[in-house]
């Protein structure tokens, strides 16, 4: 199973400058790989204080320069934001300069503020997104792109400018409930990429069940094809210090609910932190998420080899704003204390599904 940073760069607190927020970014990532992660997701958001990364292909580019050996990944590009064939131009350079490890997930968004701060209507954002990836299958496979969709139009042209990596590894976020999204992940072997959070290990295997009912159609064996997840976790011996981190934890979840809902309230680009109806406690958190002592973290991980079977695991460790110091200590002990333990069942219990 392979490990995964994922890195939001969330800026929370007024009296941090956006450029220790970046720095921190950069910092982690450097040492992800020195620890041995295998990936270093990149997020990507606009215009408010949830993520100050607008271009996670323009970080990979900049990590590239900083590391040689880790893995860097887009998590996600939002693909109805982009110009496609710029876009593909792009993606074959950071390739390029990162020496074949760019790892390209995409998404469609789903913040209505990041929509209408670029003009483009959220209405149309799944049909772009589906233009978009044809333009990037065509230009990734053939380098060259024909193209007359509703939202873009393309004549003959020829793209040079390869990646370094044939195929480019793309992994899908969301759209797991789009039946032809999924019959195009099977077909195109792109990798399916959850967002758990704290979902119990059952619902997280419910969502897979369609991809690999999908590749079971397709003559393929579940249990050997990818699947990728995203957890939040936090290493810590102290009750104090956990039950922190919960707080945090719900803070970025009450942030991506309102701007999911398109509810949110801005006061120069910083969303106000609004209680919800169905809210999790700092109880239920620690309940529910790998938040704690490195046992507890281990336990619910090997539940999730054994119920889900991932093949990839993204770690979301700085939520909330968190310290850089905090996040680094959890780093470092999920490394040491957690990996070690973790291997994937042969087959693991796909292969009954």
């Amino acid at each position: 199973m392979r490990i995964g940073l994922f890195i939001l760069q969330q800026m929370r607190d007024r009296s941090v400058a956006p450029a220790r927020v970046v720095d921190d970014a950069m910092r982690q990532a450097v040492l992800a790989e020195e620890l041995g992660f295998d990936t270093v997701w990149f997020a990507e958001h606009h215009f408010a204080n949830l993520g100050m990364c607008p271009s996670p292909l323009l970080a990979a580019g900049h990590a590239a320069a900083r590391t040689s050996r880790i893995r860097l990944g887009t998590g996600v590009v939002v693909l109805p934001l982009y110009n496609p064939m710029r876009l593909v131009d792009e993606i074959a350079y950071v390739d390029l300069l990162s020496g074949g490890r760019l790892d390209l997930g995409i998404g469609s968004g789903s913040h209505q503020h990041e929509f209408t701060g670029l003009g483009i209507p959220i209405a149309e954002a799944r049909e772009r997104f589906g233009e978009v990836l044809d333009v990037i299958d065509m230009a990734l496979e053939h380098g060259r792109v024909e193209y007359r969709g509703r939202h873009f139009a393309v004549p003959a042209s020829w793209l040079p400018l390869r990646p370094a990596q044939s195929p480019v590894p793309v992994y899908l976020a969301g759209l797991a409930r789009d039946p032809a999204m999924i019959a195009r992940t099977v077909e195109r072997r792109y990798t399916p990429f959850v967002s758990a959070m704290w979902m119990p290990p059952a619902a997280v295997a419910q969502v897979r069940q369609p991809f690999d009912a999908a590749r079971r159609a397709a003559g393929r064996d579940p249990a050997a094809e990818p699947f990728a997840i995203q957890r939040l976790v936090y290493v810590t011996d102290d009750p104090a210090d956990a039950e922190e981190a919960a707080r945090r934890a719900i803070y970025t979840h009450r942030l991506v609910a309102t701007l999911k809902a398109g509810t949110g309230r801005f006061d120069e680009g910083y969303v106000a932190e609004v209680a919800g109806e169905h809210d999790p406690t700092p109880e239920e958190v620690l309940e529910k998420a790998m938040i704690g002592p490195p046992e507890r973290v281990i336990a619910m991980l090997q539940e999730d080899m054994a119920v889900v079977g991932p093949s990839h695991l993204s770690l979301f460790m700085n939520f909330g704003g968190m310290e850089h110091e905090r996040v680094a200590r959890s780093m470092r002990r999920f490394m040491t204390e957690v990996r070690p333990h973790l291997s994937r069942p042969a087959g693991g219990a796909l292969a009954a599904q």
